[in-house]
């Protein structure tokens, strides 16, 4: 009766832990979150599921595994008579556990395939036997944190101040359920005791207290427990324990002594209510505070109190919690033990005011009567070190009474500075309040700027009587490549306008300047000041552009410079022009002159094809300006292919070996045709744009028209035979057609199921393989259609959609009238005239 009873029990139990599941599931999506994603209120996303599901693995794990319990079994140290022993004490089936014990004995971790996994009834039998399966803490209040867990991100966007502390998930708030049970823990429904007796009787029990609040201990019979402590049950025990065994008593000649300890606690069931994240009711550990099912509850919402928390028993109020204490200095002593039954109300949030700026710890505060600016003070952490106290602002909401159209609220500028230097000087603060902390300025004085070519520039301390020369000294000294004639300061004056200062940086007098506070100062370098001293080169060289000049460079060092000579650069002469002087009033821009680079007769190249140019005095030197052309070699011709392409014997490249090669001469040097190759769909593309050309002319009579030059970058396709005719565009049906000799253009559109309503029949196009197109010739009666042939494409386009709407016959009519009236007065003019 008993092993039913528990099946039963173990059955709730898995439902039970089945709906707390889905609860946490359904309650961590707020029903705005969820109205976004779904569209309905209190609907969970799949995203949102999948991610809890996760999340639900990842802290719960798969659950207890065959594997588990057998490894947990054989760490416990009993044996199967043992377990059977203790299975049956407690009131389950002795042999719920032997199919482990037999896997252990054949050294197994599972009990084969297809076996199911362990059930509630065995994991909860085996745990209050003693043999731990799962952690500690209780796996509901896990499946809870993950809602908890996923409200982190929108309590992190929050600013009211300790609201991320419950939103994020952590064990802070976790009842410490390992070690001794404290003395003064009271015994309830559901305890398990464990009573050993040694001396002249060697016995243990667990024992678990009923429901009425007895132990049932053998041979001593019903003993009330239920809200006693570890202590006041010793005490009690000596009575009853006296009774049964004369050995125990209260003295050290006792030859029977007992021990008492605390083995699977209860769990209590209290309830969270008020402006929470989930308000229900919890299942927590007898060992379990307030903060503890706060926590569980996912601590207050956006509306809900930090500071006046209620914890009600038998209907009045046994503690009232503020967790300001816990959050500024982490003490918890206004924290108290929830028994069974208990509810932590949370009330509406009481006046909250707002402070930013510059704090430590800027938010939403919740105050109490009788705390003021100081106190939020504490609580937003301090001012930070650029906060200015002199003046901090308070932007207060009038009240009722004291409004009028346009003057709701009032600024207040407040001295902070003496109410942090007078604890007993206090600023009251009302519901709504914004406190900003303002910060001190950026500008800064006693302070000079350096610049430019300086080893260390940047800002330094003004002291007076600081010249320039003092400041360059700090600034590590002048870079090389500085302008020492004049140095910029530029000083600001009185109406904020600047003033330009010049002092030279060497000679004379250098650097005496006296500087004033927050004076610029710019050293100028010598390079941004020069003309552009650069000189170019062009055309067969590797890397033609502009070059720095130096002086005393030659123009074989620019050629050198370049990379050198590009294939079939005139290597034995170049083109310098050299910029006229614009004070000598010419009319010419430029000198132009032809200078050798190699003297006649020599080659300047060595065995390994660079350069030989060793350095000479008669080389000819450049000047800044200057513009060198390597032009071509006389006689040089680029490398000038065609490509060959489709049926042909031997397609590639192609050299034109003259400029006088044409389509035959390439095609036959390809080895020609092949037998499946359609010679009048022959193609020639030019820079893109098809190119006429007649293959099977040119094969027959090379002097034909059709035989056109060739230029390089050609490509000639020679396609396959095509025995089709693709009719496409308005048509009712896209479609390839069989060629057939003679058929007429109708005929392929006829085959491709017609013209469509909106077809344009008028500029019908075909298209052949060569490129070349045709439209449909409508010359009055005397129109013709363009052949077909095959490979070819019948395009049928779209009337525009002016013409779909049809004709507009009253601007038609008024259009023509106008014409008929205008020569009717022409006419009548003319008759006038003659008459």
């Amino acid at each position: 009766m008993k092993s039913d009873t528990s099946a039963r029990r173990g059955g709730l139990i898995a439902i039970l832990r089945t709906a707390a599941l889905l609860l946490a599931l359904v309650s961590v999506v707020t029903p705005a979150r969820a109205g976004a994603q779904t569209g309905t209120q209190g609907q969970v996303s799949a995203r949102d599921t999948a991610r809890l599901r996760e999340m639900a693995e990842q802290r719960l794990g798969p659950g207890v595994t065959q594997a588990e319990v057998i490894r947990r079994l054989q760490e416990s140290g009993m044996t199967r008579s043992q377990v059977q022993a203790r299975l049956q004490q407690m009131g389950y089936d002795p042999r719920l556990a032997d199919r482990y014990f037999d896997a252990l004995n054949r050294g197994e971790m599972s009990l084969g395939a297809g076996t199911e996994q362990p059930s509630e009834e065995l994991v909860g039998a085996l745990e209050r036997i003693g043999v731990q399966l799962r952690a500690p803490a209780d796996s509901l209040m896990a499946m809870d944190s993950l809602a908890a867990d996923s409200l982190l991100e929108e309590a992190e966007r929050s600013r009211i101040f300790g609201k991320t502390l419950f939103a994020r998930a952590s064990s802070q708030f976790d009842p410490v359920l390992t070690g001794p049970v404290s003395r003064d823990y009271r015994l309830g429904p559901g305890d398990e005791v464990w009573l050993i007796l040694t001396g002249d009787v060697e016995r243990s029990y667990p024992l678990s207290v009923t429901r009425e609040g007895f132990l049932i201990i053998p041979q001593v019979g019903q003993v009330p427990v239920s809200g006693l402590t570890v202590e006041e049950l010793e005490d009690r025990l000596y009575t009853y324990l006296g009774r049964a065994y004369s050995g125990v008593e209260r003295s050290p000649n006792a030859t029977t002594r007992f021990q008492v300890s605390l083995g699977q606690l209860r769990s209590n069931h209290v309830f969270v209510v008020g402006e929470v994240e989930r308000p229900s009711g919890y299942e927590v550990s007898p060992m379990a505070r307030a903060f503890n099912a706060l926590y569980r509850a996912g601590g207050p919402n956006e509306m809900g109190s930090f500071r006046s928390i209620a914890v009600r028993r038998d209907g009045r109020v046994i503690a009232e919690v503020d967790l300001y204490p816990y959050l500024l200095a982490g003490d918890a002593g206004e924290d108290v033990r929830l028994e069974q039954g208990d509810m932590v109300f949370v009330p509406i949030t009481g006046p909250r005011v707002t402070v930013e700026g510059a704090v430590r710890r800027p938010g939403i505060f919740e105050i109490r009567p009788g705390e003021g600016l100081r106190e939020v003070l504490l609580f937003a952490g301090g001012p930070e070190a650029t906060a200015v106290l002199d003046r901090v602002q308070i932007d207060r909401i009038l009240p009722p009474s004291d409004r009028a159209p346009g003057r709701e609220r009032t600024l207040l500028d407040v001295d902070v500075a003496a109410v942090v230097g007078d604890e007993s000087a206090s600023v009251p603060l009302k519901d709504g309040d914004i406190v900003t902390f303002f910060a001190v300025s950026e500008e800064r004085r006693n302070r000079v700027t350096v610049t430019g070519a300086v080893r260390r520039p940047g800002r330094y301390e003004w002291e007076p009587g600081m010249t320039l020369a003092g400041l360059v000294a700090e600034a590590r000294g002048l870079e090389e490549g500085a302008y020492t004639p004049r140095a910029l300061v530029y000083r600001l004056q009185e109406d904020n306008t600047r003033r330009m200062l010049r002092s030279p940086l060497a000679g004379d007098g250098a650097g005496q300047l006296p500087l004033a506070d927050r004076d610029s100062v710019v050293v100028l370098r010598e390079d941004s000041l020069r003309l552009p001293f650069q000189v170019h080169i062009a055309g067969y060289v590797k890397e033609p552009g502009e070059y720095r000049f130096a002086s005393g460079m030659t123009l074989r060092d620019l050629v050198l410079a370049a990379g050198g000579f590009a294939e079939g650069a005139n290597v034995l002469v170049a083109e310098v022009a050299r910029p006229v002087d614009p004070s000598a009033r010419s009319t010419a821009t430029a000198e132009v002159a032809q200078v050798p680079l190699t003297r006649a007769g020599d080659s300047p190249f060595g065995s390994a094809g660079i350069p030989d140019w060793r350095p000479e005095v008669e080389e000819f030197e450049l000047r800044r300006g200057d513009r060198v052309y390597i032009r071509r070699a006389p006689g040089y011709d680029e490398a000038r292919t065609v490509k060959v392409t489709g049926e042909i014997a031997m397609p590639g490249e192609y050299e034109l070996g003259s400029r006088q090669t044409r389509i035959s001469d390439v095609i036959t040097r390809a080895g020609g045709v092949t037998r499946e190759a359609y010679p009048d769909g022959f193609l020639i593309m030019r820079d893109g744009q098809p190119i006429a050309g007649n293959l099977t002319a040119a094969l027959r009579d090379p002097s034909s028209p059709g035989n056109i030059l060739l230029e390089p970058g050609d490509s000639l396709h020679v396609p396959l035979y095509d025995g089709t005719v693709l009719v496409s565009g308005a048509v009712l049906l896209e479609a390839r057609v069989l060629y057939r000799e003679g058929r007429s253009l109708r005929g392929y559109v006829e085959r491709a199921g017609g013209f469509a309503e909106n077809a344009d029949t008028e500029r019908v196009v075909v298209t052949y393989p060569n490129g070349e197109r045709r439209v449909m010739d409508h010359l009055l009666v005397f129109g013709r259609d363009p052949a077909v042939e095959p490979g070819s494409t019948i395009f049928v386009p779209s009337k525009p959609a002016s013409e779909l709407e049809g004709i507009d016959w009253d601007r038609f009519l008024t259009h023509s009238l106008g014409i008929v009236s205008t020569v009717a007065t022409l006419l009548l003019a003319l008759d006038r005239l003659g008459s």
